[in-house]
């Protein structure tokens, strides 16, 4: 967001603050004041910054007070709008630690996430059931786009060595991909449980405060239905935290505030199913204007490791999905 550099001193000036120095990051500016550093954002878009502040508030009014709030102007206003962009300042958080991959974390993790989901429920923008279609669409999109790729690439005659060497892994992208739509369009669930959220959920989320977790970030212009960012980080804690048990602690800490039906499963798997990180890293090699080297070669073989991980704790996953549809 801030890659426009644009001139924020006037809006610096609404809030309680004497402004030192702006530093421009990547998608916001850094800020030293007189009261500490300072992280502004712009919005391109007002509405989704207004949501963004309603949830926010609504886990604080809840208990939930550890997640990154917008400060207040002069006027106690929670944010700036000017020129048809928003602008929200936080607390930089310059001491914080990242979070380890703990039972006890990942319970308090979902704990906090179904906290999150059920602020965003309650806010007025609902456009879930529009999200889930788009997301049903580009599945669908993905999945032919690719075939098509494969297709063509099998039958260029420049590159018999590299079709030997990795297209017997495209009947397997192929089908995971076939699996994850035929799941997002199967699914079925009443608008009221279809609500939006912040595109993707990873371990950058979380950080230790005074050795208490936080939650923070959230500002990307573009959203998805809650469940996507959900299965990002279940398929984060899946692969890089490695112990299934911590994958079930995040689901017992978000069952314990929300529970998630069986057709909720259904998506969350719709989503965890596709094989991103191996087919980012082979449609590499499909690229004629890349040459393909060592690394590029271990970066697939590391993918189909992670991929067959992760089908393990899918079949898990299955499972207590299962097991939820059956009768007490």
């Amino acid at each position: 967001m801030a890659k426009e550099q644009i001139d924020i001193s006037p809006i610096c000036k609404r809030y309680k603050i004497r402004t030192i120095k702006i530093t421009p990051k990547t998608d916001y500016y850094l800020i030293q004041t007189n009261r500490g550093t300072k992280e502004m954002r712009v919005w391109p878009r007002v509405d989704y910054m207004r949501w963004s502040f309603g949830w926010r508030e609504q886990m604080a009014r809840q208990g939930f007070r550890n997640v990154e709030r917008f400060i207040r102007t002069k006027d106690s206003k929670p944010y700036v709008v000017s020129n048809k962009k928003g602008y929200s300042l936080t607390d930089h958080y310059s001491a914080a630690e990242p979070i380890a991959y703990t039972i006890d974390n990942m319970m308090e993790c979902g704990r906090m996430i179904a906290r999150m989901h059920q602020a965003q429920q309650a806010q007025a923008t609902q456009i879930g059931g529009e999200l889930l279609k788009r997301e049903q669409s580009h599945a669908q999109e993905v999945m032919v786009q690719t075939k098509k790729i494969l297709e063509q690439w099998e039958r260029e005659s420049n590159f018999k060595q590299r079709r030997s060497r990795w297209s017997s892994l495209f009947p397997s992208i192929l089908e995971r991909m076939e699996r994850s739509a035929v799941l997002i369009k199967s699914v079925s669930l009443p608008e009221e449980i279809l609500a939006a959220s912040h595109k993707e959920l990873t371990r950058k989320n979380w950080v230790m405060v005074d050795n208490k977790l936080f939650l923070r970030g959230f500002y990307k212009t573009s959203l998805t239905i809650q469940h996507k960012d959900t299965a990002s980080f279940l398929q984060e804690i899946a692969l890089d935290g490695g112990d299934p048990a911590l994958v079930d602690a995040f689901l017992d800490g978000y069952e314990e505030e929300k529970t998630l039906s069986y057709e909720e499963f259904r998506l969350l798997l719709s989503f965890m199913v596709y094989p991103q990180e191996l087919w980012s890293n082979l449609e590499k090699v499909l690229q004629v204007n890349i040459k393909e080297d060592n690394q590029v070669a271990e970066d697939i073989k590391q993918s189909v490791m992670r991929q067959r991980e992760l089908d393990y704790h899918l079949q898990r996953l299955a499972k207590r999905a299962e097991r939820g549809r059956q009768p007490s």
